[in-house]
């Protein structure tokens, strides 16, 4: 006896999704900030501010340094560098140590540089980290539908296999002829072929999520419910989106304080012990060990008015940033209410479309009574699960809208 490939297919699909393990939705984001080398990369952007700002601590303590020195001038019959200059030659072997004094106002806003930097890296992370959380919603919700589209055409298929085995018995007694048979058939294996597409798309999407995700793995997995409904209201003012906006204008601050620093007087000690002289004899070397010490100051006087026309840059880029914040505001807060219009459209359009599948429902039921009678043909029969079938689709798509509005409005609404 041959087997139907499509059954065959069937059979092969339906028990991998009895044996198959389910997995959440919770699973795949967990996964897949895990697995982000973006995200990495911005942990490990943290860690080195970090380390820089150790550095700079660093700076600020007496530095020390060892300096040597041998340099030989040779001469022949009087040709050579003037002795009175070089004195020969010169040697050297030292220890220095210097030190920046009265420090506090240069390096504060370095430090302070840095304590931006690293918190526009963690807010860029979190935002980043957020974008990867609605992509892979938004694939884990497409892959979910189309497993929803598996589900509506199998219910779809088992109907027409049941009534096929019941107008089977009434061709034999001669109550529908055998070209309705066909026609059933034919109707059957063109919802298995339907069947198989869906499958097949249905494996390719969670393969997609799987890529997305990092996930090395290529088994088929039944996925849960996306269990989603708008977030709560929250303090818009903390959102990460706004700020970035609020980051961004406290580093124009801090470079005017950068700017400042440069016009800032510079006071630094020093002092130095070793040996230091010029060709000696090598008994006479003892006497060449010293020490010095002293201190060094710096101030500017005058560069042009450099320091006015760097105010006027920075005072460019807080105009350029107030524009884009006060129109990021009135595009998030239109957008949030563009999403609530939407969802409430879309509340209601199911609402429309699950009565349509209730009374089709209803119609299918006395369609079957019908044509277990012989009262209904058969291409109306076939056209009532048709109708059904495209219903519930409707109803599919519609509900996949609705969770891409949810989690667009949860993404905004962060």
């Amino acid at each position: 006896m041959k087997i139907n490939k499509n059954l065959f297919f069937l059979f092969v699909f339906l028990s991998s999704s009895v044996f198959s393990q389910t997995r959440g939705l919770t699973y795949y984001i967990n996964q897949g900030l895990q697995n982000s080398p973006l995200l990495i990369d911005y942990s490990n952007q943290i860690q080195s501010a970090s380390i820089d700002s150790t550095i700079l601590s660093a700076q600020r303590k007496p530095q020390v340094n060892a300096i040597s020195m041998v340099m030989l001038v040779p001469t022949y019959q009087d040709y050579g560098y003037d002795a009175a200059i070089t004195n020969g030659g010169n040697y050297g072997a030292q220890v220095s140590v210097t030190q920046n004094v009265f420090n506090k106002r240069t390096y504060k806003p370095q430090f302070e540089a840095l304590r931006i930097q690293k918190q526009t890296i963690t807010n860029t992370s979190k935002i980043s980290e957020h974008d990867l959380k609605k992509s892979i919603t938004e694939q884990y919700i497409t892959a979910y539908t189309s497993l929803k589209q598996v589900d509506y055409t199998l219910t779809s298929l088992n109907l027409l296999k049941e009534e096929k085995r019941i107008l089977q018995k009434f061709v034999e007694q001669g109550v529908y002829k055998q070209t309705d048979y066909l026609s059933f058939e034919i109707a059957t294996q063109s919802q298995e072929i339907q069947l198989r597409q869906l499958q097949n798309q249905y494996r390719n999407e969670v393969r997609q999520l799987h890529l997305l995700c990092g996930i090395n793995d290529t088994a088929y997995y039944q996925l849960a419910s996306p269990e989603m409904k708008p977030s709560d209201n929250l303090d818009k003012s903390n959102s990460p989106f706004l700020k970035q906006f609020k980051l961004d204008s406290i580093h124009i601050v801090n470079q005017k304080s950068l700017v400042d620093n440069k016009y800032h007087p510079q006071f630094n000690w020093f002092a130095d012990a070793g040996l230091l002289g010029s060709n000696p004899a090598p008994s006479l070397l003892y006497k060449n060990f010293g020490t010095s010490f002293g201190f060094n100051f710096s101030m500017p006087l005058y560069d042009g008015k450099q320091k006015k026309l760097q105010y006027q840059k920075l005072a460019i880029n807080e105009s350029t940033r107030t524009n884009y914040q006060s129109f990021f505001k009135n595009q998030y807060n239109q957008h949030i209410q563009q999403i609530n219009l939407q969802l409430e459209e879309n509340r209601q359009l199911i609402l429309q479309i699950q009565n349509q599948i209730t009374a089709s429902e209803t119609l299918i039921n006395q369609s079957k009574q019908l044509l277990n009678t012989g009262s209904l043909s058969v291409t109306d029969f076939i056209i009532t699960i048709k109708n059904y079938i495209d219903i519930k689709n409707q109803l599919n798509q519609v509900q996949l809208t609705k969770l891409q509005l949810i989690s667009e409005y949860d993404y905004w609404n962060w």
